[in-house]
């Protein structure tokens, strides 16, 4: 394999997993949809299965939930072939739970022993496993194990809207975000 080349591959990976981080925090689910190829399975532990099914089951479950960080870290691509790669990414996600949110987060880690009606953070370490492809000149996932490695989750604290105080506030739901609307002003700037 053409050295030049797979450094070349290995960034698009790379960029592919973090497009994965951003479709996943912003809930854009058409984002989340193009990281995969349209066949590929997906083991998230309470979820294992195809695409379509994965997206509605993130749907599902983040619906109640105003905010998600996922960061990558190390990652390992080895190559199989010139369009296959194995790539072992780590992986620290953050989300707060409202207390109506409380069940979708018990779907993912079980039956908590955390005091009723009260916000929740949950910090998770973990790890994607995914065998990558490129079909068509385009890099996608085929295959995904997410190993959770550590999972806390501790009561929240309700904060003010700190949008009240003049920060620019995250959203979710993948139109509009603010990165977006940054990159557009920026472009109509001569």
């Amino acid at each position: 394999m053409d050295r030049l080349q797979q450094l070349l591959d290995k960034q698009e990976i790379s960029d592919l997993l973090k497009r994965w981080c951003r479709a996943i925090d912003r809930l854009d689910l058409e984002a989340i949809r193009d990281v995969f190829h349209p066949d590929a399975v997906d083991d998230h532990g309470s979820y294992k299965g195809g695409i379509d099914g994965l997206i509605a089951w993130i749907r599902d479950r983040h619906r109640d939930i105003p905010f998600s960080m996922h960061a990558i870290t190390n990652c390992l691509i080895d190559f199989l072939n010139d369009d296959r790669a194995v790539a072992e990414t780590y992986c620290i996600a953050m989300q707060k739970y409202p207390t109506e949110a409380r069940e979708s987060l018990e779907k993912l880690v079980g039956k908590l022993d955390v005091e009723e009606g009260l916000p929740l953070d949950m910090t998770v370490a973990c790890r994607y496993i995914d065998v990558v492809t490129r079909r068509q000149s385009k890099w996608k996932i085929e295959r995904r194990t997410v190993v959770f490695d550590s999972v806390s989750v501790v009561p929240g604290v309700r904060i003010p809207d700190p949008g009240a105080s003049g920060w620019v506030t995250g959203k979710r739901g993948g139109v509009g975000s603010e990165r977006d609307f940054l990159f557009s002003q920026l472009q109509e700037t001569p």
